[in-house]
């Protein structure tokens, strides 16, 4: 007897199936930057990434031409200069400052989207959303201490990631009201591939035979991650699925723990909190006003 499943189900179990491979995929990155070049990595990603829009859009039905055409070509572009070099950034703070701490300041990025969204896409956000954005940022200041010993000022590179991806996708969300989210993923495998296909090759080093098989699944479970996340907002609204992002953290969390030794520091717990709490009490409101509009 075949299960009926609703459409946010199914794009609640896409973005799950999503956040668990790109967490996976962070995991096998930090692994490999104990070795190798971030920027040489994100290359051979890139690289299967270009290869897997370019196949996916060659198939019976869809074609290349059609899901490259777009009014909005020069802010594809930089949708996918920024994304880049914000993923190369962010995986240099994997090696420095551990998978936790970084992820932990990434989750700040939905706070600075709802902030951002009123001067770039003009949306209305009241004072309750401020105020959540407002206790969003003390959670920040308690993970960055600064002012103590402790304060290590790549954390302020962390937050300049999360700030460059909210950028990455107040500019997604602009582009989407003529681009479908095919077209989106195109122009972010395609630049990303010109950009580090030119400079990766200056920081590449040769690859150890063991190696192979941890960047081969990078390559895939980024692509998939994508693939996946893609399929999620097809079949739901942005303001079901976000909160479900938050569960990157849980996920590299455990992987930080177990594997690398990472420890979970009390400032980094208290702040995450507070971020998280904040972030979904923005998607709520959100989520309120959708339904009333």
């Amino acid at each position: 007897m075949p299960i009926n499943i609703s459409s946010n189900s199914k794009g609640i179990l896409f973005i799950v199936a999503a956040i668990s491979c790109l967490s996976l995929m962070d995991g096998f990155t930090r692994y490999l930057t104990d070795y190798y070049n971030v920027i040489a990595i994100n290359m051979f990603r890139y690289f299967f990434l270009f290869l897997f829009v370019i196949s996916i859009n060659s198939i019976p039905n869809r074609s290349i031409v059609l899901v490259s055409k777009s009014k909005f070509k020069i802010i594809q572009i930089l949708r996918g200069i920024i994304l880049a070099i914000e993923m190369c950034f962010a995986h240099y703070l994997f090696l420095k400052i551990g998978l936790i701490e970084s992820h932990a300041i990434f989750a700040s990025c939905p706070l600075i989207v709802a902030a951002l969204s009123v001067f770039f896409l003009k949306e209305k956000v009241g004072w309750r959303r401020w105020s959540a954005i407002m206790v969003g940022f003390i959670g920040i200041l308690i993970m960055l201490r600064p002012g103590t010993k402790v304060f290590d000022p790549l954390s302020l590179i962390a937050l300049a990631c999360a700030f460059a991806f909210a950028v990455y996708q107040i500019l997604t969300r602009y582009v989407s009201s003529e681009d479908s989210p095919d077209t989106s993923l195109f122009y972010t495998g395609i630049t990303g591939f010109v950009i580090l296909g030119i400079i990766g090759p200056f920081f590449y080093t040769s690859i150890e035979n063991s190696h192979w098989l941890f960047l081969l699944a990078i390559c895939i479970l980024g692509a998939s991650g994508h693939f996946l996340m893609i399929n999620a907002f097809k079949h739901s609204e942005a303001s079901i699925l976000q909160p479900f992002t938050y569960l990157q953290l849980v996920f590299v969390s455990i992987i930080g723990v177990l594997v690398f030794n990472e420890k979970l520091e009390n400032e980094i717990i208290v702040g995450s909190i507070i971020v998280i709490a904040a972030g979904l009490f923005t998607f709520w409101r959100e989520y309120i006003k959708s339904q009333k509009s």
